[in-house]
């Protein structure tokens, strides 16, 4: 629990002194790592430390499920190795936001879904397959009717500015 509880204290402290009114301090959270505490224990700890927004680097359905009900918004992520598909067939994007996002929804407060991860600079030729599978994703969550509700975006490392 170190590195995650080292984290959270990191960004209580940046909280501490934040000045912009509608600025928040959020969690980024990945399961595959060792000695990881439980979901229900780290949306305990969330809740304790008040943090309101989290980016799952991954759709862990357990995870999801322990943020059910907890007023924490959250932030879901495609990964990287899943993009291909996604970028190549509108219905495996639509399969994937049923599986990932609607399945969960509403009781999981989903607001973002992040399409792969620093595509450009860890892949560099993906870039027409991630503008697809971004459009694939939207267009899921439009015939779902919740394209008003949760953002589709993509994050990006500084170095490509």
């Amino acid at each position: 629990m170190g590195p995650l509880l080292l984290l959270l204290l990191v960004a209580i402290s940046a909280a501490a002194s934040a000045v912009e009114e509608n600025a928040f301090i959020g969690v980024n959270i990945g399961t595959e790592m060792s000695d990881v505490p439980s979901p229900t224990q780290i949306v305990a700890l969330l809740k304790a430390q008040q943090i309101r927004h989290v980016r799952l680097y991954d759709t862990d359905r357990a995870m999801l499920l322990a943020l059910a009900n907890s007023g924490i918004r959250v932030t879901v992520s495609v990964p990287n190795d899943q993009l291909l598909g996604i970028g190549q067939s509108n219905a495996t994007a639509a399969n994937w936001v049923a599986h990932n996002v609607l399945a969960h929804v509403p009781a999981t407060n989903i607001t973002a879904i992040a399409v792969g991860s620093e595509v450009l600079t860890t892949l560099p030729n993906a870039a027409p397959i991630l503008v697809s599978a971004l459009n694939f994703i939207h267009s899921a969550l439009v015939a779902s009717n919740l394209d008003s509700q949760i953002k589709v975006s993509t994050p990006h490392s500084s170095s490509i500015i």
